[in-house]
Order: C-alpha cells, then sequence, then structure tokens
C-alpha cells in the first residue's frame, strides 16, 4: 500500500492556508505540515491597521476558526526555513531541524523593503507589515496593544542570531525614552504608508508624509486625483512633502530624533515609518537551486511549479509569468488566494494553469473610496489608439470617474469618492463594450448607500463620451 504524501507549506498566510484546505479536501490521509516563522494563525495583513487603531482586536483579523488547524489536521511548526535541499527534499529549519517532504509549497510573503539610508538602525525607525511590526508600532504610539486587544504570542523562541528576519521584536525607543512618540515621519507614498498616516492621525500625532514622486501613488493614480488625496490628507492635518528624497535618520544615544531630507531639511521625528515598499522573501532559498527572479521572486510556470522537481511556489514570494510571457510578482490578496488554491491542484497533480484575468483593485484613502478595475495610465497616453474620458463631480458627492480605452473599447476603470462593484466593471470590459454604451449603464456597477445620490452625467461629457465611442475611420 503506498503510503500518504507529505505536503508541506512554508507560510500560513493566505496562500499558504488557501492550498491546505484545498488538499486537505482532496487527500483526508495525507500529511500536511504548515511553517511558520510569524504567527501562530493565519490572518488578515489588510487589518493590521485597524488593530493599531483599535478598531479591532488580533483575533478579529483571523478569517478561520482558532481551531482550523486540530479541526483540519494540519500540523504546525513554528520555526525560521533556513535553506532548501532540493534534490533531497528537505527543508531546513532553524536550530538545526531538516523537514522531509513530497511536496512543497513555498508560499513565505513578502518582506518590507529595507531603508537604504544612514541611520536606518537607530531605535524608534521601522516598517508596517508584519505582526511584530504592529507590535512595535502599537507600543510606540500607545504603550503597548491594549487598544488592539491581546496580542500574539510571544516570539521569545525565535532566534536572536538571525538578525535578518523579518519576524524579530524591534527595539521600542519610546521604552528608552520614558514617553510615547509626539512626532511622527511616515516616509513612501503608497498604501501602507497612508495607512500608518491614518492611525498616527487617530493617535492624535500630526505626521509628516514624505513622498520622493511628485504626487501620492503615481504607480496608481494621476497627477489630478493624486491632487486630492494630496488636499484631503492636508485638512486632516497631514504635513505633506511631494518631491523630496531622504538623506540620512538622525540621532542621539542610538534614539531617533529625525529625518534629513534630500534638501537638507530636518524634520524632528521620535518615530519614523518607512513604507517604500515589500519585496520577496526568499533570501534563505540562496543556493537551493531554484531559479529566482531579478525581483527575488521565485519564477514558476503557469501551473506555479518552480525549476525544482516536486517544488512549487504561490503569492507574493512568486514569480508568475505575465500576459506578455514575462515573470511579475503579484503582492495582492486575491492573487495570492487563487494561486494557493491553483498550487494545491498543482501537487495533487491536476494539468491546471493560473490565469489572473483583469487586474481590480479597491482601497480607502482616508476617506476617499478607491476602485480600479482593468488596464489604466497614471501619465500619457502609452500608445495612438489610447484615450481617456474623465468626469469630476463638485457637488454634494465628490469623485472622480477616470475611464481608460483603446480604439472603440473600454479597457479599465479608475474611481474615487464613490463605491463601485468591481464585477460590474470588468464584465463591461470582458464584453468589449464602448464608452458610450458603458457611460449610460454606470448605475448598474454603483455600490454606494441609499442615501448617497446617484452619479449624473452632464450633457457634454455625455457628448465626449459618444465622440469618443466612435473614433474617427481612415
Amino acid at each position: 500500500m503506498t503510503p500518504p504524501l507529505h505536503f508541506v507549506i512554508v507560510g500560513n498566510g493566505v496562500a499558504g492556508m488557501e492550498a491546505a484546505v484545498a488538499l486537505r479536501a482532496r487527500e483526508p490521509q495525507a500529511k500536511i505540515t504548515v511553517v511558520s516563522e510569524e504567527s501562530d494563525h493565519f490572518f488578515s495583513r489588510t487589518a493590521l491597521m485597524y488593530v493599531l487603531a483599535g478598531q479591532l482586536r488580533h483575533q478579529d483579523t483571523e478569517p478561520l476558526e482558532r481551531d482550523a488547524y486540530a479541526r483540519l489536521s494540519l500540523e504546525r511548526v513554528r520555526a525560521r526555513a533556513v535553506g532548501l535541499d532540493s534534490a533531497g527534499r528537505r527543508l531546513r529549519l532553524s536550530g538545526g531541524q531538516e523537514l522531509p517532504y513530497d511536496r512543497l509549497l513555498l508560499a513565505c510573503g513578502s518582506r518590507p523593503r529595507p531603508a537604504p539610508w544612514p541611520g536606518a538602525e537607530l531605535a524608534g525607525v521601522g516598517h508596517f507589515v508584519t505582526l511584530q511590526d504592529l507590535a512595535w508600532l502599537e507600543a510606540e504610539l500607545h504603550g503597548g496593544p491594549s487598544r488592539g486587544g491581546p496580542p500574539p504570542r510571544p516570539d521569545a523562541h525565535l532566534e536572536r542570531s538571525a538578525p535578518d528576519s523579518p519576524y524579530q521584536p524591534r527595539p521600542v525607543a519610546a521604552r528608552r525614552r520614558g514617553h510615547l512618540a509626539r512626532q511622527a515621519v511616515v516616509v513612501g507614498g503608497g498604501l501602507i504608508g497612508i495607512e500608518v498616516v491614518e492611525v498616527m492621525l487617530a493617535a492624535g500625532l500630526r505626521p509628516h508624509f514624505v513622498i520622493r514622486e511628485d504626487w501620492f501613488w503615481p504607480m496608481a493614480i494621476d497627477a489630478a486625483e493624486g491632487a486630492w488625496i494630496t488636499q484631503r490628507l492636508a485638512g486632516h492635518g497631514v504635513r505633506v512633502h511631494l518631491g523630496r528624497g531622504v538623506a540620512a535618520m538622525e540621532g542621539q544615544d542610538g534614539l531617533v530624533t529625525g529625518l534629513r531630507t534630500d534638501d537638507g531639511a530636518l524634520l524632528p521625528a521620535d518615530v519614523v515609518v518607512v513604507a517604500i515598499g515589500v519585496v520577496p522573501n526568499t533570501g534563505w532559498l540562496a543556493g537551493a537551486g531554484l531559479d529566482l527572479d531579478p525581483s527575488g521572486g521565485v519564477r514558476v510556470g503557469p501551473d506555479l511549479s518552480t525549476s525544482a522537481p516536486g517544488v512549487f511556489a504561490a503569492g507574493d514570494c512568486a514569480a508568475v509569468p505575465g500576459a506578455d510571457g514575462r515573470p511579475r510578482v503579484e503582492q495582492l490578496w486575491y492573487t495570492a488566494r487563487d494561486q494557493g488554491r491553483i498550487a494545491a491542484r498543482a501537487m495533487l497533480g491536476d494539468p491546471v494553469r493560473y490565469e489572473r484575468g483583469l487586474p481590480y483593485n479597491s482601497a480607502k484613502l482616508m476617506d476617499i473610496e478607491y476602485t480600479t478595475v482593468g488596464e489604466v495610465w497614471t501619465g500619457p497616453a502609452p500608445d495612438a489608439a489610447a484615450w481617456e474620458w474623465t468626469l469630476v463631480e463638485e457637488g454634494r458627492v465628490r469623485s472622480s470617474t477616470r475611464i481608460c480605452g483603446r480604439g472603440d473599447q473600454v479597457v479599465g476603470f479608475n474611481l474615487l469618492g464613490r463605491r463601485w462593484d468591481h464585477s460590474v466593471l470588468a464584465r463591461f470590459i470582458e464584453e468589449r463594450r464602448d464608452l458610450s454604451w458603458v457611460v449610460q449603464r454606470l448605475p448598474q456597477a454603483a455600490f454606494d448607500t441609499e442615501l448617497v445620490p446617484p452619479l449624473r452625467v452632464p450633457a457634454d461629457r455625455l457628448a465626449a463620451a459618444r465622440a469618443l465611442a466612435r473614433p474617427p475611420q481612415g
């Protein structure tokens, strides 16, 4: 009788746990081991800001019940993965332990992009990506985790000899200084940066927000949209610094005291959060015989298999083939979820293929709703056939509706100020509808509450839409 397979999954985030659940549904007798350095339980990383703001407990961020491991007969190993013997099919863990496997899924996620400036090692300088970052920032802003409920299990069992791990506890400047943080700086104009700004405002601080680009989040929104976000930030008391880089962190006695910008200005600070993005957490895979993308992602085929037999990768650490065939890392919750499910089927031998489909995302930028679907651009049109149509609403509801197209077809939406159902917008794109048709049917995608007045398209903007729907011939 053939013994049951042993599946090992590195990482208990959304990709890893979706894979574990899918494997157990198909293989009730298989041994499934989940290795995690960061936490005991699967949690929603996008919910960490609500814990820091005191709106959720830690347990409220967990999509699965805490008995999931026992109920699904999953073996949990809380340890650091430090190496991989792909030829011998053995995963090396901290403390010298080795874990044999038949099939291995790398779902080890991302780590904060390290700050490249002098002084980044000072106490009071950190990130906001991991549970350990949450514990650090709770201590700096509030003196402890009381606002968010009981913290995760202490991490004293993790190696202190691994300072490069993103999951090591961070020194708390407030404890050495004798008072909570009062002067804050956030570096990096993206989603994590604006989330940290928001929780600092909730803590009663007026943070500096240092963004090296000319407007907030230029990879996702255009200059006009960015100007609106900056205006709202300033209205809430945030001091926004656009087009300014960082020269160094300055400090005294090992504690941060300020941030020096590249134009020589000194911003006083006793806490600095660096939010300049994340990179695949794959440094520990050096020498494992895997094909790594320049970004650090593990290159995989359409079925998420790697160059090593029996090894698969999913989520933030995987460089998946894009529509153009080039590998890309997709650092989104829903893509990690989908990849985890596909990887499980591939590990079971199913003929599967990961296809992302239309990209979409949504967020709340301070008090401004944001939805994007399909292909959009934030600068000049990428080619001669590309165009965009914009409607700015300034009345009882302020909103921006930007629709991008190519030829006579709509290809993408960038929408701020109102709530939209991305699935309806995606259907418009997939059905290859023209702009006039889409604009007249936008109410079908409205997701606003009943007291919000519907979007009205003025006659001149509707006429412009009709003109773009019928580009001149010849």
